[in-house]
């Protein structure tokens, strides 16, 4: 048995199928995402946590806004959304109360519902095999989206990257968070941590998950969230607006990607 993938040996054994509007890989049939493959061959990878985002906030907070991204911009360009993975890496910090992890070093304890944290050695190989996994089965492209936007996580996931470049330079994988497929310059271009941004994106993409009153009543209702708004001003109206300016800018991301990836090849 050969130890390579043979793309015309599967064609000849799986017959194309139409392509659906489903794009999550675990709920596709082989002969779809053999069409999906030979149209847009781009593997999408959403990345975010189990982690405190205020006592408002669902604890999946930034694999929802990677994963709900991911699957809504699939829909428009083509391509595969794999299963989301709920490990990060983050910072470790002293500010004031001893040594913390993340969120916890702004608490002074170590808040519930925080199971995100992977030692980054380990992180790096998961992740590194996934996409040499993918990329060895047909995909030509696969895109990092993380919801988890760590300083951190963003050193950790450009080095995969780096490690993954092809001899000649091309990049057949590549990284982003949610908020940063925005130009620069565009005023919804901004994030935080359990504050007005997320807990507005939280309204939006979940039904009735998010619960504004459940920091009423305490000394301190803005715990270990970090924000340049209040949390209590969020809105649907402005987690949809910021979210469908992203679906454009991952959209455009991912098509400017791959026709770079193949003019180069």
């Amino acid at each position: 048995m050969k130890k390579y993938y043979e793309p015309e040996k599967v064609k000849e054994s799986v017959h194309f199928e139409p392509i659906p509007e489903e794009v999550r890989i675990q709920y596709l049939r082989p002969g779809e995402l053999l069409n999906i493959l030979d149209q847009f061959p781009v593997a999408f990878q959403p990345v975010g946590t189990v982690e405190w985002h205020g006592r408002q906030n669902p604890l999946g907070c930034d694999t929802i806004k990677a994963e709900s991204l991911c699957v809504e911009t699939a829909k428009k360009t083509g391509g595969v959304v794999m299963p989301p993975i709920y490990f990060a890496t983050d910072g470790t910090r002293d500010l004031g109360y001893g040594l913390g992890c993340g969120m916890d070093a702004v608490a002074g304890f170590q808040l519930p519902g925080s199971f995100y944290k992977m030692p980054d050695e380990i992180l790096k190989k998961f992740i590194k095999a996934a996409c040499e996994n993918y990329l060895s089965r047909g995909f030509k492209l696969v895109i990092i989206v993380s919801g988890h936007n760590a300083l951190t996580q963003q050193y950790l996931f450009d080095e995969i990257c780096y490690e993954l470049k092809s001899d000649d330079g091309t990049e057949p994988v590549c990284f982003t968070m949610e908020y940063t497929v925005l130009e620069k310059e565009n005023p919804k271009r901004y994030s935080d941590h359990a504050g007005f941004y997320e807990t507005s994106m939280m309204m939006y993409l979940t039904d009735g998950r998010v619960n504004l009153q459940a920091n009423d009543g305490y000394e301190n209702p803005n715990l270990a969230i970090s924000t340049g708004k209040p949390a209590n001003e969020a809105s649907t109206e402005e987690g949809k607006a910021c979210f469908e300016l992203q679906i454009e800018g991952l959209a455009k991301f991912a098509r400017e990607k791959l026709a770079k990836l193949t003019t180069n090849k």
